[in-house]
């Protein structure tokens, strides 16, 4: 009986994998569309709550970008709004949608087949990390570009602040940088803009942190 579980239980799995990775493929076809039509919508036609696209090259990470009235909805909810294991990649509610605020946080989860936030444990690495360490985010129809400056993993909340003082700003990335767990040469200062990218480990209460600075 347990094997029949198991068996039964992986097959759901692989299912609900299966259809969440469809309904991001389909979008993707959409947002190509849309970056040939200048004067097209489609994807705030889809869901008001859509505000950009974040993508890393030759990574999984390839999705829009939503927000909420809260930190929660997105977790189980994909881009349409449905009920889905996988969720969707949003910005903190806190963050300003109007400017870009100091630290921009966006979440998603750490999907076992790599999908979502699955493939930031791979910036550990620090060989991947050299091949992908720039991150693109457009955002209120302009592009930008980040470079990663610092990957860890912690139990402490002190990267979900968006909003911090110069002074606290820069102890706040001398923090970052010596939390780091792959040394990077990349130096940031407190009139960076910095984009967080968060999501779970196997570890309830960790959290692996990836953080990011607007190249000028």
């Amino acid at each position: 009986m347990g094997i029949i579980y198991s068996v039964s239980s992986i097959l759901v799995n692989m299912k609900y994998y299966h259809e969440s990775a469809k309904v991001y493929e389909g979008i993707r076809e959409v947002y190509t569309k849309q970056q040939y039509d200048s004067n097209s919508k489609l994807l705030e036609n889809i869901n008001q709550d859509y505000i950009g696209w974040l993508s890393i090259g030759d990574t999984e990470i390839d999705y829009p970008v939503v927000q909420s009235v809260d930190n929660n909805f997105y977790l189980s909810h994909n881009f349409y709004k449905n009920k889905d294991f996988a969720g969707a990649i949003f910005m903190d509610y806190r963050n300003i949608m109007d400017d870009l605020d100091k630290n921009v946080i966006l979440y998603g989860h750490n999907m076992k087949d790599g999908s979502m936030f699955g493939s930031l444990k791979n910036y550990l690495d620090i060989d991947y990390y050299s091949l992908h360490k720039r991150i693109k985010l457009e955002f209120q129809d302009n592009d930008y570009e980040f470079e990663i400056f610092s990957v860890y993993t912690t139990t402490n909340t002190d990267w979900m602040n968006p909003h911090f003082s110069s002074q606290d700003q820069k102890n706040h990335l001398k923090q970052l940088e010596n939390q780091s767990e792959v040394k990077t040469d990349v130096e940031v200062t407190e009139d960076d803009m910095i984009l967080t990218l968060a999501t779970c480990t196997v570890d309830d209460d960790e959290r692996l942190i990836v953080h990011a600075k607007l190249m000028k």
